[in-house]
């Protein structure tokens, strides 16, 4: 049993070495990235980052950079890894007209970036997490709007500007230390999100503030959610569980250690 014991502990000890020695040698070779998914389809230049499967676009890691998005019905899912240091535009096929339609983004992280809409319409945000990076969508008259919910804004917030036409919708989110702005004449409807800054009361207890939040970003132009809510929503965001590892590494081992002992033992026998 002390072998066992001893032989557990060391290889441990390995596993934790070689995860920490991969973790830093994976960050330390990563070069900064400029995606794009083409008109056809196809993500320009080729990586193993951004796996295609039909009009699915999955993580499968971390991404320095940035991702330009340049055509519709498609779905881009994090699986709860980071993009940082760029972001995602939201361009469309022609570039001279702008118009992007049909765009699913989901369980991404995003750190330090910008999101940024080009004539988007018909498109969703929603289980994403947001860390001190901006939103900006921007759309013309006659365009349909565009769903941005259940996602976390941390220090993080969305600017709406020219569209006229379709109202985009921004519901069911959590705002720490976040903010909307507007241009003039913009009005998107805000509704039933959490903003930590907010400091009104709940007298009959529905969950909701008595009072409007009131958000501001650098122009004169108020947005108001009416319906403010006094806590978070539980939002989980995916996440690759990476400390799995050591312990699976650590179940095999000792099922193979337990399995070599046993059958020494039967072999002696014989």
């Amino acid at each position: 049993m002390k072998k066992i014991t001893t032989v557990c502990v060391l290889l441990l000890v390995c596993s934790v070495v070689l995860v920490s020695f991969t973790q830093m040698e994976i960050v330390k070779a990563q070069e900064k990235l400029s995606l794009t998914i083409t008109p056809d389809g196809s993500v320009e230049p080729d990586t193993d980052l951004l796996e295609r499967n039909g009009t699915t676009y999955t993580f499968k890691g971390d991404i320095l950079g940035s991702i330009m998005v340049q055509t519709n019905n498609i779905t881009i899912d994090g699986a709860g890894f980071t993009i940082s240091q760029g972001g995602i535009t939201l361009a469309g096929p022609d570039l001279s007209h702008r118009h992007c339609r049909y765009i699913l983004v989901k369980n991404v992280r995003v750190c330090n970036s910008s999101i940024y809409t080009v004539g988007a319409s018909n498109s969703t945000f929603v289980n994403n997490y947001f860390d001190n990076t901006s939103m900006q969508i921007q759309a013309f008259a006659n365009i349909t709007g565009n769903l941005i919910k259940h996602n976390i804004f941390k220090n993080s917030g969305i600017f709406v500007d020219y569209n006229r036409g379709g109202r985009d919708v921004i519901t069911e989110n959590n705002f720490f230390n976040g903010w909307i702005g507007v241009g003039l004449s913009v009005s998107p409807i805000v509704k039933k999100n959490y903003w930590s800054d907010y400091k009104g009361t709940d007298n009959d207890g529905d969950g909701i503030g008595d009072t409007p939040h009131v958000s501001q970003y650098k122009l004169d132009e108020d947005v108001l959610d009416n319906s403010p809510l006094m806590t978070p929503l539980d939002i989980e965001i995916p996440e690759f569980p990476s400390w799995l590892i050591l312990p699976m590494f650590l179940i095999v081992a000792v099922v193979a250690v337990t399995f070599k002992k046993r059958l020494t033992q039967s072999s002696e026998r014989f």
